[in-house]
Order: structure tokens, then C-alpha cells, then sequence
């Protein structure tokens, strides 16, 4: 069976065309590898972006642990809103230090909101570990529960996830 990338995968083309049609610029990022990652190459496609506070990213699955990591060894970056789709930041390390290293704890003065979504049923092995720890070190995150979503796929959400645009319009204004 053919899967298409990533990044046109799932909800991601249609949260994508949400934001250019309320006149927000948006990017979807294939990154490298995306089943057997390499954090310094999935840097070098990340790091090409300019961001700002009022950005609003987004991460799904591996993506959420990513940009985690990621904000953490950049303290210099402020964004208005991260929103982490069902995140997973490798508990059992299947992915060597992809995403391994220390969360900086000054993370939420950094940023706007902080928004964890995870569903009653989730599948995926570690995502119900990242979601304790992420709301165990961040207190202030907005705990998201969802019904009957699964691992947030296509297949648990259909091609549109209103709830997630929602979220991610709140600081928009839209």
C-alpha cells in the first residue's frame, strides 16, 4: 500500500489550507526520513524557517517531540503558540538520540500557549508517557483529551479535524 508523504498526509494539507485562506502564511515541512529520523537533518530543513511570536507551529507524533527538542536548545526563539498532536518523544529510545536531550524549563515563557492533544484511545507506544511528562514539566500546558481519535490519523480523524483549527485559531483572532 502506497502512503503520500508526510506532509501531505492526514489532517496536515487541510490545517495547511486553513491558515492560507485566513491570510496566514503556512508551511508544511517534509522533513528527512521521516520513519527513521536524524535530528541534525530534520535541523537543517527546520532551521531554514524564520520564526517569530506570532507563529504558531504544530507537531504531530514524532514531529511534537522534535519541535520540543528542538525549542529547548533554542532558547532565543519565541513563538506565539505549539500545539503537540498525540506528541512522542522516544521514552523507550527506538530512535537513539533523535530525540534525546533535556527540556528547558523556561520553555513556556517563550511561548504564547502550549497546547498537548491526546485521544482516550491512543495507540501509539510512548505518546501517553511524552503527554505525562510534557504536563508534568509543564504545568501551565492546556491539556487537550479527545474521544475515539486514536494516534490522530486520517483514519481517526478524516481529512479535516475542525478541533485542531480551533485551537490553533484562538490566538489568530480568526
Amino acid at each position: 500500500m502506497e502512503f503520500p508523504s508526510p506532509s501531505n498526509a492526514h489532517w496536515l494539507p487541510w490545517l495547511q489550507q486553513k491558515f492560507l485562506r485566513a491570510g496566514v502564511l503556512a508551511q508544511c515541512l517534509e522533513m528527512p526520513k521521516p520513519y527513521n529520523p536524524d535530528y541534525a537533518a530534520w535541523c537543517q530543513v527546520w532551521e531554514r524557517q524564520r520564526l517569530g511570536p506570532e507563529d504558531i507551529l504544530v507537531g504531530h507524533s514524532a514531529g511534537g517531540g522534535f519541535l520540543v527538542k528542538w525549542l529547548s536548545a533554542n532558547p532565543q526563539v519565541k513563538v506565539g503558540q505549539v500545539v503537540l498532536v498525540a506528541p512522542w518523544m522516544d521514552p523507550k529510545r527506538e530512535c537513539g538520540d533523535f530525540l534525546l536531550g533535556e527540556l528547558d524549563p523556561a520553555l513556556p515563557e517563550r511561548i504564547g500557549a502550549l497546547h498537548v492533544l491526546i485521544a482516550d484511545n491512543e495507540g501509539v507506544d510512548g505518546v501517553p508517557e511524552t503527554v505525562a511528562r510534557l504536563c508534568r514539566d509543564y504545568p501551565l500546558a492546556q491539556l487537550h483529551r479527545f474521544a475515539g481519535m486514536g494516534h490522530f490519523c486520517e483514519s481517526d480523524t478524516g481529512v479535516a479535524f475542525e478541533p485542531l483549527w480551533d485551537i490553533c485559531s484562538v490566538r489568530k483572532g480568526s
